[in-house]
């Protein structure tokens, strides 16, 4: 009876977990989502990562940052162990966007900065992926540190040259973000 009781338990932790936490995960999956690598499939390894680490969570991190580091490991993990990777996306087409004014030239806009960003960020390696993807979402170095592994001075560094990578693909693609 105990055993039922702890599942349930756990199965309403893993409910409240992926639901406070679903966007960051999504987030993560359209980044590495690739033909080879649909979203949905990234999305239930995510979920089935998470189930099982739960009971291994210790609390030495915030939950954010365990769950944001399980989500780009099993993403970076999927493509080496099916080997092959692409450096394809998900279609931006595809991605949901959900402007409060949508007729407005102000969101036309920034729809069009995402598309172009979202283009330029796919084709970056797993890493840099992920660090600009923590960063876009106003990560601290620290918290970008813990999840990846890199030293906080280090990922001030990656960032700047990661951001000037952008700039040049950018230029080299004829892109303007405004």
């Amino acid at each position: 009876m105990k055993c039922m009781t702890d599942l349930r338990d756990k199965e309403q932790r893993f409910i409240e977990l992926t639901d406070a936490y679903k966007d960051v995960v999504a987030k993560v999956c359209y980044f590495y989502a690739s033909p080879s690598a649909g979203f949905d499939d990234l999305y239930q390894e995510v979920l089935i990562n998470l189930w099982q680490g739960m009971d291994s969570f210790r609390g030495e991190a915030k939950i954010s940052t365990w769950i944001y580091r399980t989500a780009i490991n099993t993403c970076i993990t999927w493509h080496r162990r099916n080997n092959r990777h692409s450096k394809g996306a998900v279609s931006i087409d595809s991605m949901p966007f959900d402007p409060v004014d949508a007729s407005s030239a102000d969101t036309a806009a920034r729809m069009e900065n995402y598309r172009i960003l979202q283009k330029l960020i796919s084709r970056l390696e797993s890493i840099d992926k992920a660090l600009v993807m923590m960063w876009l979402d106003e990560k601290s170095y620290d918290e970008i540190a813990a999840v990846t592994g890199i030293k906080a001075g280090n990922v001030a560094v990656r960032l700047h040259r990661i951001r000037e990578r952008l700039a040049r693909m950018a230029s080299a693609d004829g892109e303007y973000i405004q």
